[in-house]
C-alpha cells in the first residue's frame, strides 16, 4: 500500500533533515530526535507511515522497508510526477536505503536524480538542494570516490556558513567532512586548519568538557601526531584533558 498522506511527506521530510549529514556517529545529547510518528487524522495512511520510519530506523528492518518505498515512489511518479518535491523525496529516501544495505552502485544514480530535481526545483543554494548535495558526498567518499565528493563537500560548507552561520551544528559537520576526506586524499597539512576550526567552533558551542568537544580535540591530537607536530599535540592534549 503506497504512501500519499501530506503528513507521512512531512515526517519523510524530517527524516531526511536528520539524513546522513557527517560521517562520524555523533554523541548521544547531539543526536538527531527520533521522527515522531505522524497522526492518523488522514484516513488510514499514519499507522503505515509510523511503521516505515521504524524500519528505516532499525537495520533489521530494511529489506521489508524497499517494496514500500518502492511502491510509495512508484505511486508519486504517476500522481505528482517524476520531479515532484514529494517523489524526489521518495527517491531520496529509497537511496537511502540501499545505502544502508550496502548497495551503494544502486543509491549513486537515485541521489543524483534527487540532486537535479531539486536544483531545478528549488536552485542550487535551498536547504533541501544542499541536503541532497551533502547526501551525495557522503556516498561518494564512501565508494572512495574522493575527487568526485570533494566539491560537494566543499558546497555543502559554503552554503551552511552563507545560511546558518559559521558556528551552527550543521556548518561544523560540514567542516569536519571536508577535513576528513582532504586527510583521506592524503593532504593531512590542508585538514588541520579545519579540524582546528571544527574544534574552536564545537567548544564555543557545547563548552571544553563535552563529549563534542573532546571528539573534535581527540581528532587533531591523532593528526598534529602524525604530522610530527608532538609539542603541538601535547598542548591540546593537556588543554582538554584527553587521556
Amino acid at each position: 500500500m503506497p504512501l500519499t498522506d501530506d503528513e507521512e511527506v512531512a515526517a519523510l521530510r524530517a527524516l531526511l533533515s536528520a539524513g546522513p549529514r557527517t560521517n562520524r556517529a555523533r554523541p548521544a545529547a547531539l543526536s538527531p530526535e527520533k521522527v515522531p510518528p505522524p497522526s492518523n487524522s488522514g484516513g488510514g495512511g499514519g499507522d503505515q507511515a509510523a511503521r516505515l520510519l521504524e524500519l528505516l530506523q532499525d537495520r533489521s528492518g530494511l529489506d521489508q522497508a524497499k517494496p514500500m518505498l518502492e511502491a510509495e515512489l512508484l505511486d508519486r511518479e504517476q500522481k505528482k510526477g517524476p520531479n515532484a518535491p514529494d517523489t524526489l523525496l521518495s527517491v531520496t529516501c529509497l537511496a537511502m536505503l540501499l545505502q544502508a544495505k550496502g548497495e551503494l552502485n544502486q543509491a549513486q544514480p537515485l541521489y543524483e536524480r534527487a540532486l537535479k530535481g531539486f536544483e531545478e526545483q528549488y536552485g542550487p543554494n535551498h536547504r533541501d538542494t544542499l541536503i541532497a548535495v551533502n547526501n551525495l558526498a557522503v556516498l561518494l567518499k564512501s565508494m572512495d570516490k574522493l575527487k568526485e565528493a570533494r566539491p560537494l563537500y566543499e558546497r555543502v560548507l559554503a552554503g551552511d556558513e552563507a545560511q546558518l552561520g559559521a558556528t551552527h551544528p550543521h556548518t561544523l559537520d560540514s567542516v569536519y567532512n571536508l577535513a576528513r576526506l582532504l586527510h583521506a586524499e592524503g593532504k593531512t597539512a590542508e585538514a588541520v586548519p579545519l579540524f582546528e576550526r571544527e574544534l574552536k567552533g564545537c567548544e564555543g558551542q557545547y563548552g571544553l568538557d563535552h563529549n563534542e568537544t573532546k571528539t573534535s580535540a581527540a581528532n587533531l591530537y591523532n593528526l598534529l601526531l602524525e604530522l610530527g607536530k608532538e609539542a603541538d599535540a601535547k598542548a591540546v592534549q593537556m588543554k582538554y584533558k584527553l587521556g
